[in-house]
């Protein structure tokens, strides 16, 4: 039997700059694992799609409180390494997709967010096709704020919107 219980499927299927994915953290588990697949853009233009929780109340927190700090590993140019501290986002997270049939997807863990006395931290892998170039990045983020979370924002700021993808979200269950 899995240990992963499947809390939320979202599709994508309409032009959109934003989705939000609520009511998905609770009490029931401290650690989700998220999926996304098969995102792409509209027309021809990649974007960055970005990330921010959404707390109990039903606020998306926009406040400067994300760090992060990943590994960008592409096949056309050497690797780098980005950090940045007190973000009011966490950048490029869910990948930077292209139009179809070229994408992104990824995996992403998400500790504690539902916990009103710790941080939220979360680790994160993704792969992109972009204009013929490949990329791969994985990720360490952390909110610094301890406040119950419930669920997350996927979104682009770049005025570029995203047209398809599907966001899947599990709980981890932990036998004893």
């Amino acid at each position: 039997m899995s240990n992963l219980r499947l809390i939320n499927e979202t599709t994508v299927s309409a032009s959109t700059s934003s989705v939000d994915i609520t009511d998905v953290f609770s009490a029931d588990f401290d650690i989700y694992k998220i999926t996304t697949n098969n995102f792409s853009t509209v027309g021809t233009t990649q974007t960055a799609l970005d990330m921010r929780f959404i707390n109990a109340s039903g606020s998306v927190i926009i406040a400067s409180n994300y760090d992060y700090a990943y590994l960008n590993m592409q096949s056309a140019t050497s690797f780098s390494e980005v950090r940045n501290t007190n973000q009011t986002f966490i950048d490029n997270f869910f990948a930077v997709p292209d139009q179809s049939p070229e994408g992104a997807s990824s995996v992403t863990y998400v500790f504690n967010p539902f916990s009103s006395s710790s941080y939220s931290f979360v680790l994160n892998q993704s792969a992109e096709s972009s204009a013929g170039n490949y990329k791969a990045k994985k990720y360490i983020s952390v909110l610094k704020q301890t406040a119950s979370m419930t669920g997350f924002r996927i979104f682009e700021t770049s005025t570029r919107p995203f047209d398809e993808g599907v966001v899947r979200t599990y709980g981890l269950r932990v036998d004893s």
